[in-house]
């Protein structure tokens, strides 16, 4: 009778063993809690360097526009040198972008024909120089003198507005004012029409030119 009572009591290894069973289930329990802890934070650092990588698709696109007008603004560079000195007054595009017409304006207010080729790093031909009269040369000189920004210049302030390709570039009268004038053919193959002050660099006009109409988005036009 005795033996049989003793074995029917718990031994107090196996009462501690059961003890401590919700003890480790409680520790599983937390540790997948820290599990997912885990996960949602590599998670939420996903979406922040999905962040950056927007940023850098901004960068990529900006780097783009500066590449397309890189032709451009060569053929600036080279018809400045070609003449040695001068203004660069109006820079465009010709013949399907196979090559630039350039215009300089030298001190004494002579205007000076350039064409390049579709790069802008050579001169196509043979230099043209205008042969104007005195009310030319002043009127040259008067355009020169009024415009603070120069052609290089100008086509950041134009990029500033849209991202694509200068393809005209020139200085002009516009309400009294001495604007440079041209147009950004963006990535869509919409074309902007932009006039900005010669001087200060406001925009005097932004013109989105469409199928259907034109919109002007600053000031006013012609």
């Amino acid at each position: 009778m005795n033996l049989r009572t003793q074995s029917q009591k718990p031994s107090a290894r196996r009462i501690a063993a059961l003890a401590a069973l919700p003890i480790a289930a409680a520790l599983a329990l937390t540790g997948c809690a820290s599990d997912d802890a885990d996960d949602a934070t590599g998670s939420a650092g996903t979406s922040v360097g999905g962040s950056s990588d927007s940023g850098a698709a901004t960068g990529s696109a900006t780097a783009a526009s500066v590449a397309s007008n890189g032709a451009l603004l060569a053929a600036v560079a080279t018809a400045r040198g070609e003449v040695g000195s001068g203004t660069v007054i109006s820079v465009e595009q010709e013949q399907g972008a196979s090559s630039y017409e350039v215009l300089v304006v030298t001190k004494d207010g002579t205007e000076h024909e350039l064409h390049t080729t579709a790069d802008g790093t050579a001169v196509a031909g043979t230099p043209q120089t205008e042969a104007a009269d005195a009310d030319d040369r002043a009127e040259h000189q008067r355009l020169v003198a009024a415009a603070d920004l120069s052609a290089e210049q100008a086509v950041s302030a134009f990029e500033d507005l849209h991202a694509g390709t200068v393809t005209e570039l020139g200085l002009d009268d516009h309400l009294g004012k001495v604007v440079w004038e041209g147009d950004v053919l963006d990535s869509s193959g919409t074309k902007h029409s932009v006039r900005i002050d010669a001087g200060s660099g406001d925009v005097v006009t932004d013109r989105t030119d469409t199928d259907r109409t034109d919109t002007d988005r600053a000031g006013t036009d012609d």
